[in-house]
């Protein structure tokens, strides 16, 4: 039995496209689904962690400074900025159920095909492939919840399947300590490809109810300017652009630099040092859990889902003030809490801004999270190998002091986003 939601925006069914709700069991599939995304999103965490923590023997294989491994870095986030921003048209046109497959096939390839790369240049070649298939991540996700879920269930959805950035995260240290103690620092990135392929049988076994929510609605390639500039004259899309920017790439920064960071400047070894930033990635998957639980708990007992997700907003702001002192105390184990406090802050930001993401274009979710995430991607690729020189340079002080203070700009200008009118499916 399917039934349309009456809240349903005029602008989509103007635009003739049926959005509906499958009413299964309590709602089991449709978080089955959500669940799949949670798996999805450990995969590419995982794939993209392998880097980061062979990060000390890339270096010295390579023969490499601080900031030539920030360019890398910064060769993923450029083919990642890029697919993102046109990805997300991608998104919309065929649906999720079709791209994501694609997406994660093309990811688990690059990461097995970094485990032969014979130079730096080749495994730069393979990072820039691996952003291709990552980049489509989100805007599938977030296309897959905002399709299947009222508002009210969003930010829950998003986080359960954001907190996958965790426990990917968390799972990696494990698997590449032991892989690179037994088999070398390229066998990890073997194992963590082949996982896709069973990602995609499980994904095509378990949508296959929901293909007609799930399908995209084509849009002539003509139409995509007009689309793009649609989304970009909204004010809520440029309420967004701050954090895009500014708390994407702190996320950005506890992934890829972290446990570099504690091996290096803290002076833990390569295994102590890995399992040590396990401690972050779970901050990280404590703040999408408590923001999105809290998010419904509240809307449930009377309190505005406007002022449900500024509060979220301040409670993580608050948090990700404790970079601050990281940069200031000799002691390596105060840093390395407050590291884990500003990971819940950063998380906890993100599961209200993804949420704000679907509502910027209902009828175009995965283009205004491609533009966004791109957006957020390209700046991050930028300043990646300045944060390697200040580290080559003995100043990661100022990196932990900006990562403490810019979100503050951030809040002040999605919490205006916060404040507007959330849209149903």
């Amino acid at each position: 039995m399917k039934k349309v939601w009456r809240d349903t925006p005029k602008s989509l069914m103007k635009a003739g496209v049926k959005l509906t709700a499958v009413t299964d069991r309590g709602g089991r599939l449709k978080w089955t689904v959500c669940l799949l995304l949670l798996l999805a999103t450990v995969m590419n965490y995982v794939d993209r962690q392998v880097l980061s923590l062979t990060a000390t023997k890339l270096i010295a294989e390579f023969h490499l400074s601080e900031e030539g491994f920030g360019h890398v870095v910064s060769a993923f986030r450029y083919s990642y900025a890029f697919v993102q921003l046109f990805g997300g048209w991608i998104v919309d046109a065929y649906g999720a159920r079709t791209v994501f497959p694609v997406a994660v096939g093309i990811w688990s390839m690059a990461g097995i095909l970094t485990a032969f790369a014979p130079t730096l240049s080749a495994i730069v070649g393979c990072r820039f492939l691996l952003g291709v298939g990552e980049a489509f991540n989100w805007p599938c996700a977030l296309k897959t919840t905002e399709r299947l879920l009222e508002p009210a269930d969003r930010p829950l959805a998003n986080g359960i399947f954001n907190s996958g950035t965790a426990l990917g995260a968390m799972l990696a240290p494990v698997v590449v300590t032991i892989s690179v103690s037994k088999w070398g620092w390229r066998s990890p990135f073997i194992f963590t490809g082949a996982l896709g392929v069973v990602w995609i049988f499980l994904w095509l076994r378990f949508t296959r109810a929901r293909s007609c929510d799930l399908a995209g609605r084509r849009t002539a390639f003509a139409r995509v300017p007009a689309i793009f500039a649609a989304i970009a004259r909204k004010k809520s899309f440029w309420l967004l652009v701050t954090s895009a920017v500014i708390v994407n790439s702190v996320s950005y920064f506890l992934a890829d630099w972290i446990p570099l960071y504690l091996q290096t400047e803290r002076g833990f070894s390569f295994g102590i040092g890995n399992m040590l930033s396990i401690l972050v990635y779970a901050g990280l998957d404590v703040g999408n859990l408590i923001t999105g639980v809290f998010a419904r708990a509240a809307t449930r007992h009377g309190v505005s889902i406007r002022r449900a997700r500024t509060l979220s907003l301040l409670a993580s702001c608050i948090l990700m003030s404790c970079a601050i002192p990281v940069g200031f105390t000799h002691y390596r184990y105060l840093a390395l809490g407050c590291i884990v406090l500003t990971a819940v802050g950063v998380a906890g930001f993100l599961v209200i801004y993804l949420t704000l993401v679907q509502e910027v274009e209902p009828l175009h979710v995965g283009a205004a999270a491609g533009m966004l995430g791109g957006l957020g991607n390209l700046f991050y690729g930028l300043i990646s190998p300045y944060i390697g020189h200040l580290a080559d340079l003995g100043q990661t002080r100022l990196t932990f002091l900006l990562v403490g203070m810019l979100p503050w700009l951030a809040f002040f200008t999605i919490s205006q986003a916060a404040r507007m009118k959330p849209t149903a499916p």
